[in-house]
């Protein structure tokens, strides 16, 4: 019961009431197992990344293929598949999703010198082509009013309708930190504006469109060695595949005895859409763990031929509206750079890596406390996250939320005095753990 004050020392009963009531309001933290009165201490954790320092906007999956010069397979007098280096290929053909967020940072107005670049990089058919389309755009590209870029339907689909030179700037983008600022001219190509025209890769690209050999190797190489020999399909087969949507083996999206996968179909239906989502045939991988090489949409690759035309570019693949998957495919086909067609599509590829990848960085991280109070929860971009802790020390482990293979731990002492003020961030490329500076509040 709190006394009762009368007037010569109601300053004093004022106050000390005031204490009481405080000391009542604060609530004594129990141990997390129970039944023990220990005092707990608190630890708070900072993300202090930033939208600015999260990174690509865009990140791309990619495998390693190795065995570095391998022997080239003999195709109709013509050698393929040999590549001199060590490389990663993207694990999936470039999405919707993917190209939306392209589109988003690289694509909003027409005004200044670069109007013409953002035209080029959208065409109107990857909205309102039922078959394939997956993108919407809004907006007229003027400053009071830029265009502005939606997913339609399945954003995990591969994106057609691009030219080469979509592509290369797309891989500028990416070599470029895929950022809203990132450039999409220069890096993996100088192409300064260019919509026509040959053009080959930069020394130092950090990714760009895979070469034929590179492309042709991660389809169908047997991998394991420098002489392994070579599947006849993307599908680690030599039989011809299915095309089911099944979770069976040795399947792809492709015309098959002229039947469409998604609906087992020989007439083709203007309202439906016939990509699937990049993977889906999950059981079907290349040696390297490539998916959708044999189906889906055709790819560009950066290997030129000249053709009465002009320079060409060859694509390999199979797509949705046709065959061609096999390796020894005769005439292999082309396109010219420029073209748009609703069957062709790209994937990029990038340096072999060592360690930690820290393009696929995101920003936002999985922390937790090891401790029994230390559950993982996620931490986003200049979010904070609190613990409760018994007094001691406690390791604090982050996870990149987009690459779990991106990690880091570190030790700190508890002390029950006082909170512990932990920051985390993407640092040059890293996930780095540090105690906040004295007298940090947050």
């Amino acid at each position: 019961m709190l006394k009762r004050c009368n007037t010569e020392n109601s300053r004093r009963c004022h106050l000390s009431t005031l204490l009481v009531a405080l000391t009542l309001s604060i609530p004594v933290l129990a141990h997390a197992g129970g039944g023990s009165s220990k005092q707990l201490v608190a630890v708070r954790v900072k993300n202090t990344s930033t939208a600015t320092s999260q990174g690509s906007l865009v990140s791309i999956e990619t495998v390693d293929v190795g065995d570095a010069n391998n022997t080239a397979a003999s195709v109709n007098s013509a050698l393929y598949g040999a590549v001199a280096d060590a490389f990663r290929m993207g694990k999936y053909e470039v999405t919707i999703e993917q190209y939306t967020g392209f589109l988003n940072a690289a694509a909003k107005t027409t005004s200044g010198a670069n109007g013409a670049i953002v035209n080029s990089l959208y065409d109107s058919r990857m909205g309102s082509d039922i078959n394939v389309a997956g993108i919407a755009r809004s907006g007229d590209g003027s400053s009071a009013n830029p265009y502005v870029y939606s997913v339609i339907g399945d954003g995990q689909r591969p994106i057609a309708y691009a030219t080469w030179f979509n592509a290369a700037r797309f891989a500028n983008w990416m070599h470029n930190g895929a950022t809203v600022e990132a450039d999409t001219e220069t890096g993996a190509y100088t192409l300064s504006g260019a919509t026509s025209g040959t053009f080959t890769k930069n020394p130092g690209a950090k990714w760009w469109i895979p070469s034929e050999n590179e492309w042709f190797k991660a389809a169908y190489y047997k991998g394991g060695g420098l002489n392994a020999g070579y599947w006849t399909y993307p599908t680690q087969s030599n039989s011809f595949p299915d095309n089911s949507t099944s979770t069976g083996s040795n399947q792809a999206n492709f015309l098959r005895n002229g039947l469409f996968s998604i609906t087992q179909a020989s007439t083709l239906d203007a309202t439906e859409n016939y990509l699937t989502a990049v993977g889906t045939f999950s059981s079907c991988p290349s040696a390297y763990g490539t998916f959708d090489q044999g189906g889906n949409v055709d790819e560009w690759t950066d290997t030129v031929v000249s053709t009465g035309f002009g320079d060409a570019r060859v694509t390999r693949g199979g797509a949705w509206n046709s065959g061609g998957l096999n390796h020894d495919v005769s005439p292999v086909s082309t396109a010219l750079p420029g073209d748009r067609l609703n069957k062709l599509g790209f994937r990029l590829a990038r340096p072999a890596v060592s360690g930690t990848d820290p393009s696929t960085l995101s920003g936002n991280f999985d922390v937790r406390v090891v401790t029994t109070e230390g559950p993982q929860r996620r931490v986003n971009a200049g979010g904070v996250l609190q613990f409760v802790i018994r007094p001691g020390s406690f390791t604090l482990e982050a996870q990149d939320a987009v690459n779990p293979n991106l990690r880091s731990a570190k030790a700190f002492p508890a002390s029950p005095s006082r909170t512990t003020f932990v920051t985390i961030t993407n640092s040059g490329g890293q996930i780095t753990i540090s105690q906040a500076p004295a007298g940090s509040n947050f």
